[in-house]
């Protein structure tokens, strides 16, 4: 039976790095399809889906929140238009998925869901991943430390899980200038939402412990997820809120610019089930000051720095470390990380090993 893969894709479009894996996947997805295998990815009306190539995409009417209704409409929806499509396998992106007459994969980030939260929350939240991962034939997730922790929490999962790493696009131009005067000592660069697991105290703490002839800014390049007042608070507490610059959400080209002038990455968050920035730091070659947590010392794997969450005092010795060291692309350091990051596994590796499971789903229903 020649594969038709199904991909539920109706919550792109809001930048995230469950967004920008799924659009780096299909982008040369194509790439490993054979004859006239196809990919259909399912996609919200109002979302405008990029040219790629043997991509095929199909608006459907799906409510992206709250998280019951849209189980509902999928439920309902979802099975009698796999059968209309002659789909062989459906790959859904998050959690709960829908009952389906054909293979199911199923992406998982991460368990944030299951490892945080209160009691209750906790609770439910390890039914309903149970309950998914019994009803998969296959997991896909991005790291080994990810893995590991679907493993602990539902133990008949051995065997389904398969790991397809995120990657990062090596910078194929030249950075713009910033628009914004840069300051005397840089920047430190965080990416990502300003949320409670990100856990930017820490580093805010560590700043004012700095002197003043040599404490850089610290630029946040993320929307404010629920961590942005409280930030601002502490900074004006400890006499260092003019350090603290909060610039949103930004474009792939000021995202690109703000790495390249940097002069560290950092990533102190507490729960990451990869952790791109990180990553991406890398691939720029900046210092990465990284949690010693979860997976971030599998994806530096030796190339950051990691340090006790929890710790000032450790960051703030990172830091002056960072701080000193030369900002050339020539320098041995910088071109060390750089290399790391291209050896690393890329987007077109991820694509084959999803294509590689789709096909041997499909070919399963057929046995």
């Amino acid at each position: 039976m020649t594969m038709h893969a199904v991909v539920s894709g109706w919550l792109l479009g809001p930048h995230s790095g469950a967004n920008q894996r799924l659009l780096a996947v299909l982008a040369h997805a194509g790439n490993h399809l054979q004859h006239e295998e196809r990919i259909t990815v399912l996609h919200r009306p109002e979302f405008s889906p990029p040219t790629l190539s043997r991509i095929e995409w199909l608006p459907i009417d799906i409510p992206t929140g709250p998280t019951w209704k849209r189980a509902i409409r999928e439920q309902f929806r979802l099975p009698p238009m796999l059968k209309e499509l002659g789909a062989t396998v459906y790959d859904h992106g998050f959690l709960p998925p829908p009952r389906v007459p054909i293979p199911l994969c199923l992406t998982i980030h991460d368990l944030r869901a299951v490892d945080g939260h209160t009691m209750w929350p906790r609770m439910l939240a390890k039914s309903v991943l149970r309950k998914a991962c019994r009803r998969a034939q296959a997991i896909v997730t991005p790291s080994e430390w990810t893995a590991a922790r679907i493993h602990q929490v539902v133990p008949a999962t051995r065997g389904k899980v398969v790991i397809a790493r995120n990657a990062v696009t090596p910078p194929q131009h030249e950075a713009k200038p910033l628009l914004r005067e840069q300051p005397v000592n840089g920047y430190v660069l965080h990416v990502g939402h300003l949320e409670p697991r990100k856990n930017l105290a820490v580093v805010v703490r560590a700043l004012a412990l700095m002197e003043p002839h040599e404490v850089p800014e610290l630029w946040l390049a993320g929307r404010d997820a629920g961590s942005g007042q409280h930030l601002q608070t502490l900074a004006r507490e400890l006499g260092i809120e003019r350090l603290l610059r909060q610039l949103g959400s930004v474009d792939d080209d000021t995202l690109h610019s703000l790495y390249h002038h940097a002069r560290a990455v950092v990533m102190p968050s507490i729960y990451e089930g990869f952790g791109m920035p990180a990553l991406e730091g890398l691939a720029y070659g900046k210092p990465v000051l990284a949690a010693d947590a979860t997976a971030l010392p599998e994806v530096l794997a030796g190339n950051g720095t990691l340090l006790p969450p929890d710790q000032p005092d450790a960051w703030l010795q990172a830091m002056r470390t960072a701080l000193r060291e030369s900002t050339s692309k020539q320098d041995p350091a910088c071109q060390q990380r750089r290399a790391f990051a291209a050896a690393a596994e890329s987007w077109n590796d991820a694509a084959a090993t999803y294509v590689t499971t789709w096909r041997a789903l499909g070919a399963s229903r057929s046995i």
